[in-house]
């Protein structure tokens, strides 16, 4: 009922009608306030819905983030154990380098000493073939 349509009697208002207004008025009020009541805990579930969801989410972004520090000091030892491993090749490559110029050269010497015991010994044949033909020819 609407206030306007409110009958007035020889004595004002109608006390039933006044009554039953009131009582229209309550009702719509508590339903109203039912309903409102009802979004509000709907709003408030999707809330702690929400609010789980974004805790889901950070300890996942947590993890992700404690995954991704994992992967890049592994990367970072990874790539600081190439560089060694590089580097020692180097030094090895380098020593094994100086060892075989060391052999090349002992070598060198070795043949330099065999050409020069080789040229002696051909002397020395050469100097025993002449004498044994010089002992030849005096005993003919």
């Amino acid at each position: 009922m609407d206030d306007n349509n409110l009958p007035k009697g020889l004595f004002g208002l109608n006390k039933k009608d006044v009554e039953s207004y009131i009582q229209s008025i309550k009702n719509d009020y508590e339903k109203e306030l039912s309903e409102q009541s009802k979004r509000l805990q709907e709003m408030k579930n999707e809330n702690i819905k929400l609010n789980e969801k974004v805790n889901t989410l950070m300890k996942e972004r947590q993890q992700i983030e404690m995954s991704k520090q994992s992967i890049s000091d592994v990367l970072i030892k990874a790539e600081e154990q190439a560089k060694q491993i590089v580097e020692d090749a180097r030094a090895q490559a380098e020593k094994e380098r100086q060892d075989v110029e060391v052999l090349i050269e002992e070598q060198k010497e070795k043949l330099i000493d065999a050409k020069i015991e080789l040229a002696m010994l051909k002397d020395k044949a050469t100097e025993i073939i002449e004498k044994f033909s010089g002992d030849l020819s005096n005993l003919q």
